[in-house]
């Protein structure tokens, strides 16, 4: 796989995971960018696609009632800033659109997880100036999660913030320390879902083969998160569609797509096997690949290995 094809991968994924955290939680998660919105009486979500064909889906849009006033929220998560300007430019277009969807005010925030390398200031303001006339002031508010301090999260009950913890302050602590502490925070959870989701923003921090260290695959795949993935069109459960994901998927060699489709048909897998899985050939996993809807328990599996 090329390098192109991993960022965008990954970029993908973690896309998602902040899509799942807004779903897990929405309010609370938005109060890494306005803290006082845990006063709001009303906090709805809006999905709607904006109008811009070169442009992603905003991270998180809601519509908000505070203190007897309507406005809408706009916050995007990013963790590879490269560009004053670029971001300027982006969240701008943001505003102008979001602006065309709803004439309601909108504030908005800009979460920085991981600190810029070569940007030494971030700048959140544009003006324009004509002929000596202010034509345009324009600024967005800007949160940068690297600077919080991971163990203030800890003193609310906003567990929806715990995974965002992987990209907090931990000067203190080694990097194998910080994620083994990260992991054992959420490990203890019972909503595994948040487990999974640490684990998927730890791998856009550090190389994944660095976080998988420390995972705890019992707890990872106990996740509805993963037993059930929220990738575009796995919902609609086509057999010719699955097969080719699972085909794709064997080519970039991600044993991990058949293991969720056999725990997702079996619920669970006899001990040993998910690692004789992750231990085969690719032929033998194109082979389950094909024979998948026709495996009829999981000892079946036995014939492969």
């Amino acid at each position: 796989m090329s390098n192109e094809s991993k960022d965008n991968t990954r970029k993908h994924i973690f896309d998602e995971t902040i899509k799942a955290l807004e779903k897990k939680d929405a309010k609370n998660l938005a109060t890494i960018g306005m803290p006082e919105i845990e006063n709001a009486e009303e906090l709805n979500l809006e999905f709607s696609e904006l109008s811009m064909s070169d442009m992603k889906r905003a991270d998180y849009v809601a519509k908000v009632e505070m203190n007897d006033e309507r406005f809408i929220l706009h916050m995007e998560f990013e963790s590879n800033y490269k560009s004053n300007r670029a971001m300027n430019k982006r969240m701008l277009r943001y505003l102008s659109n979001i602006n065309w969807y709803d004439n309601l005010p909108i504030y908005q925030v800009l979460i920085i997880l991981k600190q810029p390398k070569t940007i030494k200031s971030i700048n959140n303001k544009i003006e324009m100036i004509v002929q000596d006339e202010k034509v345009l002031e324009y600024s967005y508010k800007v949160v940068k999660v690297y600077e919080i301090d991971k163990y203030e999260v800890l003193n609310n009950d906003r567990l929806v913030l715990y995974p965002l913890r992987v990209f907090m302050q931990h000067e203190n602590e080694s990097d194998e320390e910080h994620i083994k502490e990260c992991l054992k925070v959420v490990e203890e959870l019972e909503d595994k879902d948040y487990y999974y989701l640490t684990v998927e923003l730890s791998k856009r921090l550090y190389k994944c083969e660095f976080v998988e260290n420390y995972i705890k695959e019992e707890i990872y795949m106990a996740s509805v998160l993963y037993k059930e993935p929220y990738e575009k069109g796995k919902e609609e459960g086509i057999k010719e569609g699955i097969k080719e994901g699972i085909k794709e998927g064997i080519e970039k060699g991600k044993s991990e797509i058949i293991l969720k489709l056999l725990i997702k048909k079996f619920k669970k897998l006899p001990e040993g096997y998910i690692e004789k899985i992750k231990n085969l050939p690719n032929d033998t996993l194109e082979v389950i690949a094909i024979d998948i809807f026709d495996i009829n328990s999981a000892e079946e599996l036995e014939k492969y290995f």
